[in-house]
């Protein structure tokens, strides 16, 4: 794979737009939605750019100041290019990188990565890589900030198979003892069958013990993959699970840059890669850690806890031309509140995901809606 062009000319950025949305329940009750860092960048030609950033609870409006200084910072550059924003970020992260710093970062890129597809007339996937795109497998995720009963997930999944999901991730630890959570798995298993792959998200559970007991007493359901089994930088004890499990390790979704991905490669530490699409750095670095990946046949399967509008769009177009892409991450009731302001960049068709072929994202946002949806709207001009 070959990256395209870095040095696209976006001209002078003039102002900008950064909205945080509010914290709101879905609209079937699954879920509280959580807010959303939805921004849009404007040049002096008025060329628009949309991105979004990974929002982290008590942290949104900390990493929307960071966008804001950024994008006070690259806007002196008359000629920004993708190349150009890079090495500032570089520089001004002195190549040490937050989560924080990187969400900001993604949001800022993806924008640029958008109207960089707006002057060339062609969609994202096409000056991203020389690869031909392709349709994404995706996979739906139960997750829920309320805890319901078995039952009420039970009939969650069944909503899910629906839907059409071939694939689905569930939490077995959460609101659940040990044993309860072996049955639940168990109950699963026996309501989906073979024709649709189980993933167990163990969102970094406290007792390590525990979880190696749990992954031993679980083999028997053989679940496609065990995600976060352990924090993300304890590489040492994800090399001692990797070891003994049967199914795939995935890990990676709350790390950015490369170096961290670089030293899981080194240890054998994981299967699948799973950074989050916007909170990883930006597309490029996304690319990189797919490609370093692919050397040792690792794939990769972007995480996306994140709005169906901006993030998920820019996923999809990633997703499309790596060639280790493995799944999607689909929140279903994220993609419903989406549709409130904006126009879906890509549809599903036969159970894949089909990015438009507009240029850019291939988004079409209603300011008016995302503002209304949002507790927080900020908009500046630049170089006054």
């Amino acid at each position: 794979m070959q990256f395209m062009d870095l040095d696209i000319n976006v001209g002078q950025l003039s102002n900008f737009k950064i909205f945080i949305t509010k914290n709101i329940e879905s609209k079937d009750g699954w879920t509280q939605i959580k807010p959303f860092i939805i921004i849009k960048l404007c040049s002096s030609d008025g060329l628009e750019g949309w991105g979004e950033a990974f929002s982290i609870k008590y942290r949104e409006k900390g990493i929307a100041q960071i966008i804001e200084r950024l994008i006070e910072d690259i806007s002196k550059l008359e000629s920004l290019t993708i190349r150009k924003f890079r090495k500032r970020m570089a520089e001004i992260s002195d190549n040490h990188k937050s989560l924080d710093f990187c969400a900001a970062t993604s949001a800022i890129e993806i924008a640029l990565w958008d109207m960089s597809g707006k002057i060339k007339g062609l969609p994202i996937y096409s000056i991203l890589s020389d690869e031909p795109s392709r349709p994404v497998t995706y996979y739906t995720t139960c997750w829920s900030s309320k805890n319901h009963n078995d039952d009420v997930i039970m009939n969650r999944v069944r909503e899910l198979v629906e839907y059409g999901s071939k694939a689905i991730k569930i939490y077995p630890f959460q609101n659940r003892d040990f044993e309860n959570s072996i049955n639940f798995v168990t109950k699963v298993i026996n309501l989906i069958g073979p024709k649709v792959r189980l993933m167990l998200d163990l969102a970094v559970p406290s007792n390590f013990t525990e979880t190696k007991k749990f992954m031993d007493e679980i083999s028997f359901a053989n679940p496609y993959w065990i995600e976060e089994p352990v924090d993300g930088e304890d590489i040492s004890k994800l090399v001692e699970l990797k070891i003994d499990c049967t199914s795939k390790i995935v890990t990676g979704e709350k790390q950015c840059g490369i170096n961290h991905f670089n030293e899981l490669i080194l240890r054998n530490a994981a299967d699948i890669f799973n950074p989050d699409i916007s909170c990883v750095g930006g597309l490029v670095e996304m690319l990189e850690i797919s490609k370093i990946a692919k050397t040792e046949n690792i794939l990769i399967s972007p995480h996306c806890w994140n709005s169906m509008s901006v993030s998920a769009a820019a996923m999809v177009h990633v997703c499309s031309i790596m060639t280790n892409s493995d799944m999607a991450e689909i929140f279903i009731e994220h993609i419903a509140q989406s549709k409130d302001y904006c126009e879906p960049a890509f549809k599903n068709e036969n159970n894949k995901l089909i990015p438009n072929n507009s240029p850019g994202l291939g988004i079409k946002i209603n300011e008016e809606s995302l503002s209304d949806l949002s507790d927080h709207v900020f908009e500046a001009m630049l170089n006054e």
